[in-house]
C-alpha cells in the first residue's frame, strides 16, 4: 500500500493527557478520534503504515516511522496489536508483549492471515480435555454445532430487517427482505432439527446464499456485489467482508485463550491443522452483528465510496482497500467492537468484544459441567 499521504506527529505528552482514548487506527496518517466506548483494556492497536516500526520503552509500545512518533500507549491498556503490511516490531517489544499477554497479528497487504505470536497457553487442561472429548463425541458436537448455526441465523435475519430499515435502503428491497427474513426462519427451525453436522450446514449455506444475495441488493450496482466470494474478493464489498472476518476471527482466537480453549478443535468446523476451527465456531454468531453491520453502516452511509479500492492487475490477488478506506474500516471495526451491548448472561451491557469473550467462557463453563447448555447471544 502506498504512503504519499503526510503524517501528523502527535507529541507524546498529548498522548499521556488522553486518558480515555480506547483505541487506535494507524495509517498514512494517525489522528483518527477515538470515542469513549469500553474499556481501554480491550483495545487493538492497528498499524498500517508502511516502514513502520513498533518497539517497547518502559511500560509504553512506541509505533516510529524513521524519526517520527506516531502513537505512544501504555501497554496495559492494548489487548493485541495488529500488523498490515510492511510493518516491522522490536525484539524487546515481543519480548515485553508476550510477558504482559499482548497478542500480535500479523496480516499481510491484502488483509490475509500470516501468523499470530502469543505465549504459552494456560487455563485448565481438564477444562480442553473435555473441550477435546466433546470433538469425539458426535451428538454432543452436533448440539454445540447447532446453537453456533441457530445465533448466526436468528442474526442474520435481524442484520437484513436493520439494513432494509436503513435511511438509504432502496424501498423496492422491502417485499424482498421480508420473504427472505421468513426463509431464515424457516432455515432457523430446520437447523434445530439437523440430524447431523452435514444436514445443519446445508441449512446454513442456503440461508447464507440467500441473506447475501438479498443482502447486496440494497447496494448501488455500482459497488459490483451479487453474493459472496472470498478467495479471491472480486469487488469492494467482498474485500470489506473478507478482511472484517479476518479481524473477527483473531479476536475470537484471543476469546478462546482468555477462556482458557483450544482455539483448533472446533466442533461446527471441521479439524484441519492449523485451522482456528473453535473460534471459526464462535465468530459465527458475531458475522452479522460485528462485520456485515460496520460493511452495511459505510456503504449506505457514504462513508466509502467504489472508488476508494484497488483492483490489481493480476486478478488473483483481487479487490482490497486503499490506504485511506482501510483507516475508515478500521475505524468503524474498532467502534463496533467498542459498542456496549446487554449481554443475557452476565446481566449487564458490555462490548460486543468482551461479549465474544463471555461466550467463550460459557462455553468453557459448559465443558466444565458449570453450566448447562451453551446459548448464542442473539441480536435485538
Amino acid at each position: 500500500m502506498g504512503d504519499g499521504a503526510q503524517r501528523v506527529q502527535i507529541p507524546d505528552r498529548v498522548l499521556r493527557r488522553r486518558r480515555r482514548v480506547p483505541w487506535r487506527t494507524l495509517g498514512t496518517q494517525d489522528g483518527a478520534r477515538a470515542e469513549d466506548r469500553a474499556s481501554p483494556l480491550e483495545a487493538t492497536v492497528y498499524v498500517t503504515t508502511p516502514g513502520a516500526l513498533v518497539r517497547s520503552r518502559g511500560d509504553r509500545v512506541r509505533i516510529e516511522h524513521g524519526d517520527e512518533l506516531l502513537l505512544s500507549v501504555n501497554l496495559k491498556r492494548v489487548r493485541q496489536v495488529v500488523g498490515v503490511g510492511r510493518v516491522g516490531f522490536s525484539t524487546p517489544f515481543l519480548h515485553r508483549a508476550l510477558r504482559q499477554g499482548v497478542e500480535l497479528v500479523l496480516l499481510d497487504d491484502l488483509g490475509r492471515f500470516q501468523g499470530r505470536l502469543s505465549r504459552a497457553m494456560s487455563g485448565d487442561v481438564h477444562i480442553r480435555a473435555a473441550q477435546y472429548e466433546a470433538v469425539l463425541d458426535g451428538a454432543r458436537a452436533l448440539d454445540f454445532a447447532r446453537m453456533f448455526v441457530v445465533g448466526k441465523l436468528t442474526n442474520l435475519r435481524t442484520a437484513l430487517l436493520r439494513a432494509s430499515r436503513s435511511a438509504n435502503a432502496p424501498e423496492s428491497a422491502d417485499e424482498d427482505v421480508a420473504a427472505v427474513a421468513e426463509r431464515l426462519v424457516q432455515a432457523r427451525a430446520g437447523a434445530l432439527k439437523a440430524g447431523g453436522t452435514a444436514e445443519l450446514m446445508g441449512h446454513e449455506g442456503a440461508a447464507s446464499r440467500d441473506y447475501f444475495s438479498c443482502w447486496g441488493r440494497m447496494f448501488d450496482p455500482a459497488w459490483g456485489f451479487t453474493h459472496r466470494k472470498r478467495r479471491p474478493p472480486p469487488d469492494p464489498v467482498n474485500a470489506m467482508l473478507s478482511f472484517g472476518y479476518t479481524l473477527l476471527l483473531n479476536d475470537a482466537v484471543v476469546a478462546c485463550h482468555i477462556a482458557g480453549l483450544d482455539p483448533e478443535g472446533g466442533y461446527l468446523h471441521s479439524l484441519a491443522q492449523g485451522r482456528a476451527s473453535l473460534a471459526l465456531d464462535l465468530m459465527e454468531e458475531f458475522r452479522p452483528v460485528i462485520v456485515d453491520s460496520v460493511v452495511t453502516g459505510l456503504v449506505l452511509g457514504g462513508k466509502v465510496a467504489p472508488e476508494g479500492f484497488d483492483h490489481p492487475a493480476d486478478e488473483g490477488q483481487g479487490c482490497r482497500m486503499a490506504p485511506e478506506t482501510l483507516k475508515v474500516f478500521l475505524a468503524a471495526y474498532e467502534k463496533r467492537m467498542l459498542t456496549l451491548a446487554r449481554h443475557p448472561g452476565l446481566g449487564r451491557r458490555v462490548s460486543y468484544r468482551a461479549a465474544l469473550t463471555a461466550q467463550a467462557r460459557l462455553l468453557a463453563a459448559v465443558l466444565a459441567g458449570r453450566e448447562d447448555a451453551y446459548r448464542p447471544m442473539v441480536w435485538r
